[in-house]
């Protein structure tokens, strides 16, 4: 069976997994940092602030978003046993059973409004499966 990630927002806390819980946001609240950040899945915070402020389309936004990482995809930089993330200044590596988190509403993910689901249909052609907002995802391969 391949190993799970839960990939959520802070506030749902059931829908967390049973392990460590990590950041992938570019502007993050004290409480939001977990037991440490994923860089290679947090947004840039340039973008962020323009698409925020409506300088900068969301349909771009995501654009820009997985340009950036669907190439780690095929590089296997994403694949379980690889997915980097840092803890302290530390390097560390993402395991089963770990849940990584944005602060967007799950309505907002539903409708995919959130680079969390991005990253998620990312993950599961990495070879992760994916319990994206309490449901496992599926990501046919022609995405």
């Amino acid at each position: 069976m391949k190993p799970t990630l839960h990939v959520t927002n802070w506030a749902s806390r059931k829908l967390h997994g049973p392990k460590r819980k990590w950041n992938i946001m570019a502007r993050s609240r004290a409480w939001e940092h977990g037991d440490g950040n994923v860089p290679l899945l947090t947004p840039s915070t340039t973008d962020l602030w323009s698409v925020r402020s409506g300088e900068l389309a969301l349909a771009e936004y995501r654009r820009r978003y997985v340009a950036r990482v669907e190439p780690m995809v095929g590089q296997g930089r994403l694949s379980p046993g690889r997915l980097g993330a840092r803890s302290q200044g530390e390097p560390e590596t993402v395991r089963d059973g770990d849940t990584l988190c944005c602060a967007c509403s799950r309505q907002t993910a539903a409708r995919g409004e959130c680079h969390r689901v991005w990253a998620a249909e990312m993950l599961v052609r990495a070879g992760w499966r994916v319990v994206l907002d309490g449901a496992e995802l599926e990501v046919s391969d022609d995405v």
